[in-house]
């Protein structure tokens, strides 16, 4: 969406909020069916330093009118709240960035109502290339300029969809992370869980975890799922869980098994490392609270 202002000089905040207000509406009245689809949208490529690998991306049009389509390469980071939101900056700004890796055409094209577009890419990994890069090309479809409105407000309507890229140089990736922090607390008869999770390698990782609490014999009393987290190298975030169940007096084992290979097992690519499997103690006291929570290790 391209939203142009015009002159604000004078005018109330209450204005400015009608025109937010205006857009988000512009934005509900878009059917799905008007906005083209691409497949795919997700390009997970290893290749080796130095070498080339071409690839093509479809566009589909699903409605009865033709549309022109304008492509072009950004880059692309996850926000630091690590819930898998995106943050897109200018090609070639990041030091992450594959945008001068990738290129494209056409850049610029009409489908045909129930057409299809077939876009063809070249991916040129550098020799001295280590570690994770990334960038999106991004599918722009112009829906009409909206006529101004009487707060001065003329809006360009644009949609766009996304087609992200995560290359790999070949032996050059370290995907590893470290687990710290483990705390454990009580509220309202719900025990609550969370640990530290950092990307210390050199690639993404998007890890899932999960948590069981054992006694000496192997017994379960409490298990869970943490939420998922998704990483750029150096990224930290929190993994939650939480469980209700009552367990009795005396010391548990918590065992933590964190996956950082779902993102290679989805794209069916690449040596999938183990999961990371962390311990710790934990005492149990009369009241069923948590009295005492051991290191990891």
């Amino acid at each position: 969406m391209n939203i142009k202002f015009k002159s604000w000089r004078g005018r109330t905040e209450s204005g400015f909020l009608a025109a937010i207000i205006l857009v988000l509406l512009l934005f509900a009245g878009i059917e799905a069916q008007e906005v083209v689809q691409i497949e795919p949208a997700k390009n997970r490529l290893i290749i080796t330093p130095g070498n080339i690998q071409t690839g093509t991306i479809n566009i589909y049009n699903q409605s009865k009118e033709p549309k022109n389509v304008k492509v072009y390469l950004e880059d692309w980071s996850y926000l630091p709240v690590c819930d898998g939101t995106k943050e897109f900056k200018s090609a070639g700004s990041g030091d992450l960035s594959a945008a001068p890796w990738i290129s494209f055409v056409p850049a610029e094209f009409t489908i045909a109502a129930f057409g299809k577009k077939t876009l063809n890419y070249v991916v040129k990994i550098p020799p001295e290339a280590k570690g994770g890069h990334y960038a999106v090309l991004f599918f722009e479809n112009y829906l009409g300029e909206q006529k101004p409105t009487s707060e001065g407000v003329s809006v360009n309507l644009a949609v766009r969809v996304a087609s992200l890229f995560y290359i790999e140089p070949k032996g050059t990736i370290n995907r590893q992370a470290r687990i710290a922090g483990l705390k454990i607390t009580k509220d309202q008869g719900k025990f609550y869980i969370s640990i530290n999770f950092t990307n210390t390698g050199n690639v993404d990782i998007t890890a899932k975890a999960n948590f069981f609490i054992i006694d000496e014999k192997g017994m379960a009393y409490a298990r869970g799922e943490f939420n998922e987290v998704y990483t750029f190298p150096r990224d930290s975030a929190t993994l939650s869980s939480s469980w209700r169940e009552t367990i009795p007096k005396g010391e548990y084992d918590l065992i933590l098994t964190v996956d950082i290979s779902k993102a290679l097992k989805e794209a069916g690519l690449g040596e999938v490392p183990p999961a990371i499997t962390k311990e710790a103690q934990i005492e149990i006291g009369d009241n069923g609270e948590v009295i005492r929570v051991g290191e990891l290790r």
